[in-house]
């Protein structure tokens, strides 16, 4: 028989350390961040490999799953605080990772390697994926990986490769900074600053870019190394300056031989709560703006990504470790920079639509005769009804041009018809959208209101309305000048502006993200274009 005093020891000893166990795992920390009685609760763990956690505008709560093997896609679930259900949102994600949601509720994501899309998409309702950049300089990116949205809608991500046999066409692992206006990307920071980038985040001022540096020595080929060297593991912090471009790094943090960081989020108060991945202290730790630690949450294993939620979840930090998804109580709220007000200081300002020396940036959807750049102009010519569209796109906005019809035609009765299109929607053919109409003087409805798929004539309605809209701006159109078109577009309502003459003021429009668009409506002769340019507008 054992001895009963000996059994009692052993188990006095095995339940103090029990305790000692729990008590680690507990979240510990400064209360003004962190409750003393805040736990890690356990939302859903039916994935195999989650990240890039991210919260749209009503709430729900949305993360990848990743799978390790190549054949399969990878998905998109969508957990609701309210219901507490987890769904599928997109059930072939293309190796998305980081996710974040922008000023206009659009679903961004960096679409990785090992047979992914390797891009920056749009992931859409109906899940088709949509490429917002796919390629630098002609060549493939490596793996997107995780990003973050500024309030002026600039994207910056970073471009590593943690997985994937796919060939590496970029000699560089980078940053890159995305101008979703025109399309644009330029290199922001190179391997010779950051070795290999992954988290990013953005401080609530909006003038420091947090990126992290986890350089593992792998890229997880067929072909690499069995015993990587292990690089750089740091937490950086780089100054944003006016042009967007970045200023000196500054490391705040050093894990030295351990494994540093992959996602991380900021607070209201411009804390950072970074994932971190170090075999011996692993979870979410959060920091300064300097670097020193505040708060430590453990996780049940290696954590991926956190972000805040919104609303009355404003102080409910959610995190995906493992396969799961968890959520912890905190005494601060997030802070969401795509969604944060545009500092004035920031405000991009007037972009233009066209170079003045090529056609580059305008897509022609149809047949035409030719459509080229000349003498800093778009000249555009076609026997056919035809749009052609920019690559820019906005919601809200301010959109101007001058246009300059081409001579009224003496064989035929000429009623040459144009427009100013925006929130241009479809990617091929006609699109449906909304038209600022351009026409003959004789016309009588230049500065009506149209709907492309969407009702038709908005301004001028009926025929009352349109004799009384023709008379009221006689001669308000030049035919044989060049002409002013203003166009301003805030959620469902739009102001259209002749010559410095406002014409239309109609509520009830559709607010969508769109393109921009020129029309030849396919009567012959050559409209012409110029000064053509927009302004994003903060609401």
């Amino acid at each position: 028989m054992p001895n009963k005093s000996l059994s009692l020891t052993v188990l006095s000893l095995a339940f103090s350390l029990l305790i000692v166990h729990a008590k680690a795992a507990n979240p510990s920390g400064n209360i003004s961040i962190l409750p003393s009685s805040s736990r890690l609760e356990l939302l859903w763990e039916e994935g195999e490999f989650t990240e890039g956690v991210t919260v749209a505008a009503n709430g729900d709560v949305y993360f990848s799953d990743i799978p390790s093997d190549k054949s399969t896609s990878g998905r998109i679930l969508k957990f609701s605080p309210n219901t507490f259900k987890t769904e599928i949102y997109s059930s072939k994600s293309e190796k998305s990772n980081g996710l974040m949601f922008d000023r206009d509720d659009r679903l961004i994501a960096c679409c990785g390697a090992n047979n992914g899309r390797m891009a920056l998409c749009e992931i859409m309702p109906n899940e088709k994926i949509r490429t917002l950049t796919g390629v630098f300089k002609g060549k493939k990116y490596l793996s997107p990986n995780d990003l973050v949205i500024l309030p002026n809608g600039t994207i910056y991500f970073s471009d590593p490769r943690y997985i994937g046999d796919e060939k590496k066409e970029q000699k560089n692992m980078a940053v890159y900074r995305y101008n979703p206006f025109n399309g644009s990307v330029e290199l922001a920071i190179g391997s010779d600053i950051i070795e290999k980038p992954n988290g990013l985040g953005l401080s609530p001022d909006g003038e420091t870019l947090y990126v992290a540096e986890t350089n593992n020595g792998t890229t997880g080929g067929a072909n690499d190394k069995n015993n990587p060297i292990i690089g750089r593991m740091t937490l950086n912090a780089f100054p944003i300056l006016s042009d967007g471009s970045l200023g000196k790094k500054k490391v705040l943090i050093d894990f030295g031989n351990q494994t540093g960081i992959d996602g991380m989020t900021v607070d209201t108060m411009g804390n950072i709560y970074a994932a971190v991945r170090s075999e011996n202290r692993f979870g979410i730790v959060a920091y300064t703006p300097s670097g020193k630690e505040l708060a430590y949450i453990p996780t049940k294993s290696l954590p991926t990504n956190c972000c805040f939620g919104k609303g009355e979840n404003s102080n409910i930090l959610y995190i995906t470790a493992g396969g799961g998804l968890y959520q912890i109580k905190m005494n601060v709220s997030g802070y969401h920079p795509a969604t944060a007000p545009i500092s004035k200081h920031r405000n991009i300002g007037w972009i233009s639509l066209f170079n003045g020396k090529t056609t580059e940036g305008w897509v022609p959807r149809g047949e035409f005769e030719f459509f080229k750049a000349l003498n800093g102009e778009l000249h555009l010519q076609s026997n056919k009804n035809i749009w052609v569209v920019s690559k820019a796109q906005a919601t809200n906005f301010e959109v101007e041009l001058e246009v300059k019809l081409p001579p009224e035609s003496k064989i035929k009765n000429d009623h040459f018809n144009s427009g100013l299109g925006f929130r241009l929607i479809g990617e091929t053919g006609k699109p449906k959208g909304y038209q600022c109409e351009i026409e003959r003087n004789a016309g009588g409805k230049n500065g009506g209101l149209y709907g492309i798929g969407f009702g038709g004539w908005l301004y001028p309605k009926g025929q009352k309305q349109s004799e009384q809209l023709k008379t009221n701006k006689k001669d308000l159109f030049n035919d044989i000048k060049w002409n002013k078109i203003h166009v301003r577009a805030i959620g469902n309502h739009v102001k259209t502006w002749v010559n410095g003459q406002k014409v239309s003021d109609v509520k009830g429009i559709k607010k969508h993200h769109g393109r921009f668009g020129i029309q030849h409506h396919g009567s012959g002769g050559t409209v012409k274009f110029r000064s053509l340019r927009f302004r994003p507008l903060d609401l």
